[in-house]
């Protein structure tokens, strides 16, 4: 089931928190692990097979790997066969997603989970869980399954035996997942028709400025798509009791591409750098081992968003600029901040490109059109698009740039700002009703508020 969706909305939820907050305590852990696997299975209950297998994998393996702390090679082997086991069936799903019916949403996000909460034990971080149910919520928690982020076992159990439930939790995670819901149906969704539409252009037909559009809207959709989902993701943990990790943090505007991958998917990477980079490689002073291990994790990086091609070569292309930028690059973007912002907007935008072509050939000629050497510098189609939707591009570059942090930042400190936050349940009230009106019409053409 979508989170995004009425019936999630409108029904699951609030029934969810009812029952959650009038049980007692004790069972509240085992109630939630059961949502999980009920939200997990919804549609085709055969869907629970993987998580329920996997979970009682990594329980046995976790207690196996604490009994073998002390015999290094053996519970190096034991990690790896782990490693390899569900890697490779992570792979097989995620390949034949298309024609298997047992696929489960968010098979990645869980898959990574497990393998952070083994390698935790392995670098002895945290120790074995004991306690199954508890071990199964963190692995299953169904907010995070969407879009992540990712977060260590330890964390989660400390947060498990510690965590406060009011009313201020509840309504600041309500708040926060009205705000995530809006950025998913309104903006992500509102670009990705617009994308869909400029799509139906031929690479080739196109001028350089509707090639351009085409990558900064997709930007704008993928950011918002991920945004609003992980947003409504921490908005769930605090009604629940959990603070989970911010995953994004206005990424757009930043003066090199350090920053922009710092402030993307903050989770995923820190994931693959704990749990890859530095597992491997931190023995290694040898300098071009350490750059080949950074190289790869970008690698993975991109292999962990889709299985194809065109996304390990964003990995390896997106590691490269990073691993330059940090030998030779990081003294000269500081000092020019302006020039920084350029160089990171032009090959990020390049980079994107990767993301939504079939193949190298067609990313190719994506990249001629963005140079000028497609149908032009511009056309009545880029014009067009330009002009009909320039205030949305805008206001989508404000909400994913510091400006907007800062500006509210200092609104929420001001007189004004205090005051306005006594209206703010009404704002947030009226922002869920048009969420819910965008939903209800989602199958409409276009998003409902284009048609007004």
């Amino acid at each position: 089931m979508q989170l995004a969706s009425l019936t999630f909305v409108m029904i699951v939820l609030p029934v969810l928190l009812l029952i959650y907050y009038l049980i007692p305590d004790k069972t509240r852990q085992i109630f939630l692990l059961l949502c999980n696997f009920l939200l997990y299975g919804w549609g085709n209950p055969v869907r629970i097979l993987y998580p329920a297998a996997f979970l009682c994998y990594d329980y046995g393996t976790g207690l196996l790997l604490e009994k073998c702390r002390k015999n290094r090679t053996l519970s190096t082997g034991i990690l790896c066969f782990s490693v390899i086991v569900q890697i490779a069936v992570m792979s097989y799903i995620r390949n034949t997603a298309e024609e298997n019916s047992f696929f489960p949403f968010g098979i990645a996000i869980y898959t990574l989970q497990g393998l952070g909460y083994l390698t935790g034990i392995y670098r002895k971080h945290h120790s074995a869980a004991v306690n199954l149910p508890e071990l199964g919520l963190y692995l299953t928690f169904f907010p995070a399954l969407f879009a992540g982020g990712l977060f260590s076992y330890a964390e989660f159990a400390d947060q498990n035996r510690h965590k406060h439930l009011n009313i201020v939790s509840l309504s600041d995670g309500l708040s926060l997942f009205i705000r995530g819901l809006a950025e998913k149906v309104v903006l992500a969704d509102t670009f990705g028709y617009i994308f869909r539409e400029l799509q139906q252009i031929t690479p080739e037909n196109m001028s350089m400025l509707t090639a351009w559009l085409t990558t900064i809207i997709f930007s704008m959709y993928l950011y918002f798509e991920l945004l609003g989902y992980s947003e409504m993701m921490r908005g769930l943990g605090k009604c629940f009791g959990y603070q989970m990790p911010k995953n994004f943090s206005h990424p757009f505007f930043t003066s090199s591409m350090t920053a922009f991958m710092k402030s993307w998917n903050i989770t995923l990477v820190l994931w693959f750098d704990t749990n890859f980079r530095r597992l491997l490689f931190r023995k290694y002073s040898v300098k071009w081992i350490s750059y080949l291990g950074f190289v790869l994790m970008w690698v993975l990086i991109g292999a962990w968003y889709g299985m194809k091609s065109q996304f390990i070569l964003w990995g390896f292309v997106m590691g490269l600029f990073l691993l330059n930028e940090k030998i030779f690059l990081e003294k000269i973007i500081r000092q020019r901040y302006l020039a920084g912002v350029v160089y990171t907007v032009i090959i990020s935008q390049f980079l994107w490109v990767l993301f939504f072509t079939e193949n190298l050939s067609g990313t190719v000629v994506y990249w001629k059109a963005m140079l000028g050497f497609g149908n032009g510098i511009f056309d009545r189609t880029g014009i067009y698009f330009l002009v009909s939707y320039i205030a949305l591009i805008l206001i989508g570059f404000y909400i994913a740039t510091d400006l907007f942090r800062n500006i509210t930042e200092r609104l929420s400190v001001s007189e004004f700002g205090q005051k306005l936050s006594l209206f703010m349940p009404l704002v947030h009230g009226g922002l869920l009703i048009f969420c819910l009106a965008c939903m209800l019409y989602s199958r409409q053409n276009a998003p409902l508020w284009l048609w007004l």
